[in-house]
């Protein structure tokens, strides 16, 4: 990613805007910070192509679909080799099955968010990821019964 000069206010306004939907015309985008609509479609290519703006998702209704289970799972290791982490890291980001994974500091070295279509997959997985690093000490599954909030975007009046 290349980095330029931070966001200014209408920046953060159109990235405020965009976190909370992502599909709006770029007319009524201009209208909102009160820019032409050439003005804010510069504005916005350049937070795209500055790398500020990483994409845009649809966020599907997945109980529409199926039931998964859902399990959030932090990982201990009994080494911290830089191998043992590039290599889980690298598993994650080949399971399509593991949503989020996070390395993270305290009582556990990951945190990984799980969606399977049984449990038995779920225990499929795990059982592989034992079996492929030996560094694995601990391995514990928090199943999901129900999501209390939605990521909805970043607070970035509060964060910044």
């Amino acid at each position: 990613m290349k980095t330029s000069n931070l966001p200014d206010r209408l920046d953060l306004k159109i990235l405020e805007i965009l976190q909370k939907n992502g599909r709006i015309t770029n007319k009524e985008l201009a209208v909102r910070v009160n820019l032409s609509s050439s003005a804010c479609h510069q504005r916005l290519q350049r937070l795209i192509d500055d790398g500020w703006i990483l994409g845009f998702n649809g966020q599907i209704n997945i109980k529409k679909l199926c039931e998964p289970v859902e399990c959030i799972t932090t990982i201990k290791l009994n080494n911290h080799s830089n191998d043992t982490f590039r290599f889980l890291e690298n598993r994650f980001a080949e399971l399509p099955e593991a949503l989020e994974a996070f390395t993270v500091s305290g009582t556990c070295d990951f945190i990984v968010w799980f969606a399977c279509s049984r449990m038995s997959r779920y225990v499929e997985l795990t059982d592989a990821l034992i079996e492929e690093c030996s560094g694995i000490v601990n391995i514990n599954t928090h199943v999901v019964l129900k999501q209390s909030k939605v990521f909805k975007g970043y607070p970035l009046d509060e964060l910044l």
